[in-house]
């Protein structure tokens, strides 16, 4: 396998601007503080809440969930979508790992606490808040299997409904997250910017030529 030099470029590119954006958000952002903007936006969606919009909203932060999106990359393995060849059945699989890895790693080094019990957080997670987990593995996985199916032998309009489909719901996570009060609009952000870079690395080496 040989990467292409402007990719190999365009790659650390994304990554440096990834870690300057977190670098420069981690500064704003004190370990236990947040923004008055982040308050304003976390106390006006619990004017929104009721059983019926609470339950809606956990629905789709679950499709977020690591293991949820584990089930899904097994399965799209195990149908060999979307060729026989091993990279692409597991590359769901593959980008999964990755960024539950450097997700933690991230967690562990900002190491910012879960909005408090001033914003009646809807669930209650163990790790820290800084990236969003549910953002950042929703954004690799789902987006990874956008670009699959553009790249699919599929009809334009087919294509374009559920690229569409896959980007809504991945801003649908990212919104959940929020609405839940299990994450700062801030986190979840941080989670989608740490995805790019691990995204487009997945997308460069699935579609470089392997030798025979």
């Amino acid at each position: 396998m040989r990467l292409d030099r402007r990719d190999v470029c365009a790659g650390l590119t994304l990554a440096f601007l990834m870690l300057f954006f977190l670098a420069r958000l981690g500064q704003t952002l004190p370990t236990a503080a947040f923004s008055a903007w982040e308050e304003r936006l976390l106390l006006g969606l619990q004017a929104w809440r009721g059983p019926a919009l609470d339950a809606a909203v956990r629905l789709v932060t679950d499709l977020g969930n690591p293991l949820v999106l584990m089930g899904l990359a097994a399965l799209m393995g195990l149908m060999g979508w979307p060729s026989r060849d091993p990279a692409d059945r597991f590359g769901l699989m593959g980008i999964l790992l990755a960024a539950s890895l450097v997700n933690g790693g991230l967690k562990d080094w900002f190491a910012r606490p879960r909005p408090g019990p001033e914003f009646s957080p809807l669930v209650h997670e163990p790790l820290a808040s800084f990236p969003s987990g549910h953002a950042m593995l929703a954004f690799c996985v789902y987006g990874l299997l956008a670009w699959q199916v553009w790249r699919a032998p599929w009809s334009g309009h087919l294509k374009v409904s559920l690229v569409a489909l896959l980007t809504l719901l991945v801003v649908g996570i990212g919104l959940s997250r929020v609405y839940l009060a299990a994450h700062y609009p801030s986190d979840v952000a941080a989670g989608f910017a740490a995805g790019v870079p691990i995204l487009w690395l997945a997308t460069v080496l699935l579609r470089t030529p392997r030798a025979a």
